[in-house]
């Protein structure tokens, strides 16, 4: 494990209301979503990697994940966001960054993550975010001293709204897939026909 550390977070605790079932079971590659993403960010090597489900969620995942369940996740995805922290804050204090990712968007990489880190370690810039299709988003890498701001988040935003208010502190990698993602079941078919 690379010294100082950076955990994953990972966000699989939505409602999944467009898609009208829960995306982090979808197949995809002969694995579910959320499994997909889950075995990236423990071949990152990286540090801790948290899953956030939301209250009752019997996903199956590898035994070196820390589940972390939101009894509040109905209040949207921020609630997810703060439990995550909450649990690093309290459990791995000396965590430096964070990768805050989905479990629906296939082709995040562990080299993307990789690539990530080492642009914060190249110019300690307290944010590091993906840019696709002139959308910056997730994954999002956060330092420690961002914890506070992420707190502040609320509701269904995500952390956006706070990338875009820091964006002269955000390092961008480009990350052409990241577009693909599932919401729908349009979205889903198109994924798989891929």
């Amino acid at each position: 494990m690379q010294n100082p550390s950076t955990a994953v977070l990972i966000l699989a605790a939505g409602a999944s209301v467009r898609l009208g079932r829960p995306k982090q079971s979808l197949l995809f590659q002969g694995q579910t979503l959320v499994q997909k993403i889950v075995s990236t960010a423990l071949a990152l090597q990286s540090g801790p990697v948290l899953l956030v489900l939301k209250e009752g969620d019997g996903i199956d995942v590898q035994e070196d994940v820390i589940k972390i369940y939101n009894s509040d996740a109905a209040l949207g995805m921020a609630t997810s966001i703060h439990s995550g922290i909450r649990y690093l804050e309290t459990q791995h204090p000396n965590i430096e960054t964070v990768i805050i990712t989905v479990c629906d968007q296939p082709f995040i990489t562990s080299s993307l993550l990789q690539e990530m880190i080492t642009h914060y370690r190249e110019t300690k810039l307290r944010i590091v975010a993906c840019k696709y299709d002139n959308i910056v988003g997730t994954p999002v890498l956060f330092h420690k001293t961002m914890f506070k701001a992420l707190y502040g988040l609320n509701g269904d935003k995500g952390a956006k709204q706070l990338i875009n208010q820091h964006i002269q502190q955000v390092g961008l990698i480009n990350f052409p897939l990241g577009n693909i993602d599932v919401d729908t079941e349009e979205d889903y078919e198109r994924l798989i026909k891929l």
